[in-house]
């Protein structure tokens, strides 16, 4: 009985074994066809968003992600967010978008990079309080930056468009105060007291953004300043700057009438 009862217990023993070996290689199966899932379903959507297909490249790699066990981000993770981010993107989904660079930059570290397009795509997507407050950490981090001063262009005309002038004017003037020279800032802070009605004020900034000789804002400048002369009813002042304006960039027939117009009175 004895011997009886050993060979039982190894026989037991033996069959545990197997019955243990078998689930982990049903797991290690598993896991395997898992992974195998996920390299194809990001083979998709790369393809899907080649061929502009965003919202199904989006699809694609929304099931991707879902296929992470241990819903830790690592690199696979990371990889599948940033072409979500350009699908979404490329969806003219900047909400989702710039929510997905959101997750980048606390996933993967203080990346400007992550910030800035969470924060272009917020001000694209109308969402400026959200902006802002990403604005605000990139003017700590780098406030002399390209990119920051294209984020205040955006965030500025987003806030004047929902009729927040004084909040668009506290970040143009921390910026100019702070020494970024861009005649576009000026140009935009003049647009601002244009709106407002403070023409004189206008006048003062358009002329501080001309005086920065920067080129690319030159145009925009001299034809707004020609704008606030008229609004103040000083038509040779107008004339005079839009004379100035055709001899550099040429007449238009839009701005030759308007020469011709001021001409008269």
């Amino acid at each position: 009985m004895r011997r009886k009862r050993k060979g039982m217990g190894q026989n037991l023993r033996k069959g545990l074994a197997l019955l243990c070996l078998g689930g982990m290689l049903l797991a290690f199966t598993g896991c395997r066809n898992q992974e195998k899932e996920r390299q194809e379903l990001r083979l998709q959507g790369i393809t899907q968003l080649e061929a502009g297909d965003y919202e199904g490249a989006v699809s694609s790699f929304e099931e991707a992600l879902m296929k992470t066990s241990n819903g830790l981000v690592g690199e696979f993770e990371l990889d599948i967010l940033k072409y979500r981010a350009e699908a979404e993107y490329g969806a003219g989904d900047y909400e989702a978008a710039a929510y997905t660079y959101e997750i980048l930059l606390q996933a993967d570290g203080e990346d400007t990079e992550y910030r800035t397009r969470a924060c272009l795509l917020s001000a694209m997507a109308g969402q400026a309080d959200k902006a802002k407050e990403l604005y605000k950490k990139m003017y700590e981090l780098q406030p002399d930056s390209p990119d920051t001063a294209r984020a205040l262009l955006l965030l500025g005309q987003l806030l004047t468009e929902q009729d927040r002038f004084g909040e668009a004017m506290e970040l143009y003037e921390q910026a100019v105060n702070g020494g970024i020279k861009n005649g576009e800032i000026y140009n935009r802070m003049g647009l601002c007291q244009l709106e407002a009605g403070d023409y004189d004020k206008a006048l003062e900034y358009l002329k501080q953004g001309i005086q920065t000789g920067d080129a690319q804002a030159m145009e925009s400048l001299l034809r707004n300043q020609a704008a606030v002369y008229e609004k103040k009813l000083d038509f040779a002042g107008a004339l005079s700057v839009l004379e100035q304006y055709a001899a550099a960039y040429g007449a238009t027939p839009e701005i030759q009438k308007e020469i011709d117009f001021l001409k008269t009175r």
